[in-house]
């Protein structure tokens, strides 16, 4: 009896020692003190409004009201349309995005340039002499690329925050080959003078890369995000094209913009004698020449019938 009384007591103690160590297990840890978030650097400012400006074609009207819903309820950002239906970089007779630039920059405060061009631009470029080149033609490149160079450093020398958006994936293959030779283009020169380039044909493909008329919306449910012409998108795939465009921008505002505005833009008689510097330079980035590729077979009243005259 004894010895079974003392066999007890020493359970007991036992699962005592063990029920205390188990209660001191799981004792609440100590509660972190909450990290500061990082300040912004000086010269920066993250506190809006923002005026983000949207530059573009058709593409650049639909992403304008993408932006819009996307940004809606956030009052750092107030979204501007700028964007022209059937514009480019080529046809400077009929609309010239390196005058219209500073006229838009004339009229609006930009703190937020997006970019989205090249829908139109598959066809016969004219330089400053006269000459016309062929789509990606040593010349046809040349004075594409000095015409995107005017227009970034005229939105740069204004203080404007430049984000250049990718062309998205196409439905066909050869129009989509031309929109992968001009992304290339823009690609190289936003690197080349410190602008995000922000790419789009993947996030807005399938999981191998291709085009899809279907995806998910901004709230995760299957819908058809493209419009019949295989290029452009419904009301649904802008606001995730817009998505993916604000992100990085949120992102980055986060982190503070330079509030700093540039040296004052040249005026365009500079401009024009500047550009044959800018040519000679571009020479030493890599070409983004790709194989020539078939023309497709075209439709009047499509972003990708560049023929002329106009049908």
């Amino acid at each position: 009896m004894t010895a079974f009384c003392a066999a007890m007591v020493f359970a007991g103690t036992l699962l005592a020692a063990v029920g205390a160590a188990e209660a001191k297990f799981y004792l609440p840890m100590p509660r972190p003190e909450r990290a500061e978030p990082p300040k912004p650097a000086p010269g920066t400012r993250t506190e809006g409004p923002f005026n983000v400006v949207v530059l573009g074609d058709s593409l650049g009207d639909g992403l304008w009201a993408g932006l819009y819903r996307v940004f809606q309820g956030d009052e750092r950002f107030n979204v501007i349309k700028h964007s022209k239906v059937a514009s480019g970089f080529v046809r400077s007779e009929y609309y010239d995005w390196n005058k219209e630039v500073r006229r838009v920059l004339d009229e609006e405060r930009v703190d937020i340039a997006v970019v989205i061009m090249g829908t139109n631009d598959r066809q016969v470029i004219v330089d400053q002499k006269g000459a016309r080149h062929a789509l990606r033609a040593k010349g046809w490149e040349a004075e594409y690329r000095r015409r995107v160079q005017r227009f970034t450093d005229d939105l740069q020398a204004a203080g404007a925050q430049i984000y250049w958006v990718g062309l998205p994936v196409m439905r066909s293959e050869r129009f989509g080959g031309d929109m992968q030779y001009f992304n290339e283009i823009y690609r190289q020169e936003a690197a080349s003078q410190g602008i995000p380039f922000v790419p789009t044909w993947n996030q807005l493909a399938d999981g191998q890369g291709n085009y899809t008329a279907y995806g998910p919306d901004l709230r995760g449910r299957e819908r058809l995000l493209r419009a019949d012409d295989g290029i452009h998108f419904t009301l649904a795939g802008y606001q995730v094209l817009g998505s993916v465009v604000a992100e990085q921008i949120r992102h980055d505002v986060s982190k503070g913009f330079a509030t700093a505005r540039a040296v004052p833009r040249p005026n365009e008689a500079q401009a024009e004698e500047e550009a044959p510097a800018k040519e000679e330079a571009s020479e030493t980035l890599k070409s983004a020449q790709a194989a020539p590729i078939e023309v497709p077979e075209l439709r009047p009243g499509r972003a990708d019938d560049w023929s002329w005259p106009l049908r």
